[in-house]
């Protein structure tokens, strides 16, 4: 049988150290990028930018005056903010935005 050495021991735990003080960084540039109208996920869910750009015909239950990024439970970011997170995309978005995703933001 042969038996891992100490050297391949050392090189994989320091590998694995090395792996996990950097994993932090990675998840730090998680949802730091801006959701786009093009994305196609994005698309798929009706994203717009402007809540006043959805389409009527395909949305008929949007409202653009009560329904918007700002006002959706999913938003952490003022409605002042120029973007804000969005728990469901994971990524950042305009507090004048609308996805078909929108829930109505619960009283405090």
């Amino acid at each position: 049988m042969n038996s891992p050495g100490r050297r391949t021991f050392m090189l994989r735990v320091v590998a694995g150290t090395s792996a996990i003080a950097v994993s932090p960084l990675a998840l730090a540039q998680e949802g730091k990028e801006k959701v786009l109208e093009t994305d196609p996920y994005a698309k798929s869910m009706g994203f717009k930018v402007d809540t006043n750009q959805v389409d009527k015909a395909k949305y008929p239950r949007h409202d653009a005056a009560t329904q918007q990024c700002s006002k959706c439970q999913l938003y952490s970011g003022g409605p002042n903010d120029e973007l804000g997170q969005c728990s469901f995309f994971k990524r950042l978005v305009p507090p004048t935005g609308w996805c078909k995703n929108f829930k109505v933001k619960k009283a405090a």
